[in-house]
């Protein structure tokens, strides 16, 4: 079922009528979610890529990119954040760092915590003491040529960490991509409300930002669209994932993302790329506005036709997106459609046809979504190993988030077939019946 939503949150876009939380209230679901995802889903990922231990280290300057997954907390002069197959049905886990953490996710959920200060020993001592006691044979470290988020052991973390275990130890350490992507990627039941929540957020905050509220056509700048959204995130108290993304197409012609230079007239189509953090969760949606002429109450018929051909590949490519599918298997599938319909395809990186005469074009760039703007998991777009590493190779998983991003170019008559290009991006659960919305997609364009 389409989740519930109700459009008039946007007439009063505050933290006390969006019920957003307040920061100790935040603190404690996320304290939460740490100690549920270590205790169900970190044992099950480990042992099925047989590492028995995963070790993730830090430093003040250079966090780990997971070190807010595994409890977070001062980096420290050096940390090390191990955890153990003891052969239970729970993970052992163990914090050793450089300073006492003031906030309590560390000590509250792992079993043993030691603070070494500052001393002329530093970690050595305590990095090889845990792995004497425990003799691990696999030893997982944040190492990947494919995942960004799963490569954080630095090369003098590296080095440091060979000295102190020893040959005998290092000889052990593997990659632990795998486990990182799916401790990350997998999720818990309490996670997918506030995740919907923070959708919902974005979707008020992006459809406000497309109303008569902010926008009064011959006056407003994409610029002045784009600071305003800056503002309204801080006033919510939410974190920006990215520089919302405020496009407008002119007759044709794609004008420079946040310009100044122009502002949005009638007949334009105005879209925006943007995203909300809250707590360890990032939001990635894009909407859509057609700014109405004198006279009119609706886009010209062109115009709804373009918007409707974008809605269609997303229907086609929803409807390839299955539980077990291998993320470019379903590209190649989709994009065959489309080039069977007479649409050309766009490659990553291709320009877009401002300014040109334009034929009907695809593209499609899915990726997971949740705790980034591109998430840890199987992305949905060409197989291009240099670009994508083995992401595009993974396959789609039940109950996992994934973004429903594409763009599809329509020549328009009235604009001497200069294309407007009309950009989608939803959020989506996978279930064992295909893709559910996190929220309602944008089904019709927005008007002012």
């Amino acid at each position: 079922m389409m989740a519930e939503y109700h459009r008039e949150q946007t007439d009063d876009l505050t933290v006390e009528s969006l019920g957003i939380p307040g920061e100790k209230e935040r603190y404690e679901i996320r304290k939460s979610i740490v100690k549920g995802k270590l205790n169900q889903l970190l044992l099950p990922a480990m042992r099925a890529h047989d590492i028995d231990m995963w070790l993730v280290m830090s430093r003040e300057f250079n966090p780990d990119p997971l070190l807010p997954d595994v409890g977070d907390g001062y980096p420290g002069v050096r940390n090390i954040y191990a955890f153990f197959d003891n052969g239970s049905d729970q993970i052992e886990k163990i914090f050793v760092g450089s300073h006492q953490l003031r906030e309590q996710i560390i000590p509250d959920i792992y079993d043993q915590v030691t603070y070494y200060g500052y001393s002329k020993e530093g970690l050595r001592p305590h990095l090889k003491k845990v792995m004497e006691d425990r003799d691990p044979r696999r030893i997982g470290v944040n190492m990947s040529p494919t995942l960004p988020m799963a490569d954080g052991l630095t090369v003098m973390l590296k080095q440091y960490l060979d000295e102190a275990i020893g040959e005998k130890y290092a000889k052990r350490l593997v990659s632990a991509e795998l486990v990182a992507r799916d401790f990350r990627a997998n999720r818990i039941p309490q996670e997918l409300p506030i995740f919907r929540k923070l959708c919902e957020w974005t979707v008020a905050w992006e459809e406000m930002a497309f109303s008569s509220k902010v926008i009064r056509p011959g006056e407003t700048t994409a610029a002045d669209v784009q600071w305003w959204m800056r503002d309204k995130a801080r006033a919510l108290g939410m974190g920006l994932e990215f520089l919302p993304g405020v496009r407008i197409t002119h007759k044709g012609e794609a004008l420079p993302s946040g310009t100044a230079e122009h502002a949005i007239q009638p007949g334009d189509v105005v879209s925006v790329d943007a995203g909300l953090a809250f707590i360890d969760y990032r939001s990635d949606i894009k909407r859509a506005v057609y700014i109405l002429r004198p006279g009119e109450t609706e886009p010209p018929p062109s115009i709804q036709t373009a918007f409707e051909k974008g809605l269609q590949m997303a229907n086609v490519l929803t409807a390839n997106m299955k539980p077990g599918a291998i993320a470019h298997e379903v590209w190649d599938e989709t994009m065959a459609w489309a080039q069977e319909q007479g649409y050309e395809i766009d490659y990553p990186g291709m320009p877009g046809p401002s300014g040109s005469l334009a034929s009907p074009r695809a593209g499609i760039y899915c990726h997971s979504v949740g705790s980034a703007t591109h998430g840890i998991g199987a992305r949905i777009a060409v197989d291009w190993p240099h670009a994508y590493g083995d992401r595009v190779r993974y396959p789609l998983v039940l109950d996992q988030w994934y973004s429903i991003e594409l763009h599809v170019t329509t020549p328009m008559p009235e604009w001497d077939n200069r294309g407007l290009r009309v950009m989608i991006e939803d959020t989506a659960v996978l279930t064992e019946e295909g893709v559910e919305y996190v929220v309602p997609p944008q089904r019709k364009l927005l008007l002012v």
